[in-house]
């Protein structure tokens, strides 16, 4: 014979808590997860900051020699492009010094009259540029040789995405090249200021003035002991550089 027996009250209690928590424990309902609205996007590497050096031509002052040229002028001196020369830049073929806008540090060198010429002869087939003056400084000479150059810009397209423009001095570069013996590799600093409202350019060259070129040869000598065929030689040499000049 089976006998019951009343349950206390708190054995009630714990039987429920139990039931409860093991009601918890169950998985809930497996639902789909909705997919993200947009791919997962890859994170990039960051990439290091470029460290400018304080020796860097950008942080370096302006030249005594460019300033005392500028006295007077109301633009500063504006730094355009630091660059080795390339094989293209000194082929007498191409006739022209390339400077890639995104590589020139004052993009603001131009005059608003200028800068609207520029824009205008972009489109056309035949472009005229802006005529401009160039000085041509060696590292170890204070003497200025002179040229006349042109600038236009020109407008590369891509296949993909916004084309690229680059400024190229044209015209009397190739006097600059044979004039100053230039080569591929060496290095060149340019600036840009105006005088008198003409645009000008002053290009500063890290290698020595080539003593034998023809336009930095010294007049000849009238002294008497000189050898005739040396004096002879050296006219024509002079007269030469003197043609050279004027028509830079």
């Amino acid at each position: 014979m089976r006998r019951s027996f009343p349950m206390h009250p708190s054995c009630l209690t714990t039987a429920i808590v139990e039931y409860v928590s093991q009601e918890d424990a169950s998985p809930p309902l497996s639902r789909k997860k909705r997919p993200p609205p947009f791919p997962p996007i890859a994170k990039q590497p960051k990439k290091k900051a470029k460290v400018v050096s304080a020796s860097s031509w950008a942080t370096e002052p302006t030249p005594d020699w460019l300033l005392k040229l500028v006295e007077g002028e109301e633009d500063e001196p504006k730094r355009i492009i630091e660059k080795e020369l390339s094989a293209t830049d000194v082929n007498h073929n191409h006739n022209r010094l390339s400077m890639p806008c995104s590589k020139i540090i004052d993009l603001e060198f131009l005059s608003i009259a200028e800068q609207g010429l520029i824009e205008v002869d972009e489109g056309k087939k035949h472009k005229t540029g802006v005529n401009a003056r160039l000085v041509v400084k060696f590292v170890d000479s204070d003497d200025l040789k002179k040229f006349s150059v042109n600038l236009r810009r020109w407008k590369m397209p891509k296949e993909k995405g916004s084309p690229t423009f680059i400024y190229n001095l044209v015209t009397g570069w190739n006097k600059v090249v044979e004039g100053c013996g230039l080569g591929e590799n060496d290095k060149i600093r340019l600036w840009s200021y105006h005088s008198d409202g003409e645009l000008c350019f002053a290009l500063v060259l890290e290698t020595p003035a080539p003593l034998s070129h023809p336009l930095l040869l010294p007049p000849p000598s009238d002294s008497e002991d000189a050898n005739p065929e040396e004096m002879s030689s050296a006219l024509v040499i002079y007269d030469k550089s003197s043609d050279d000049l004027r028509s830079t």
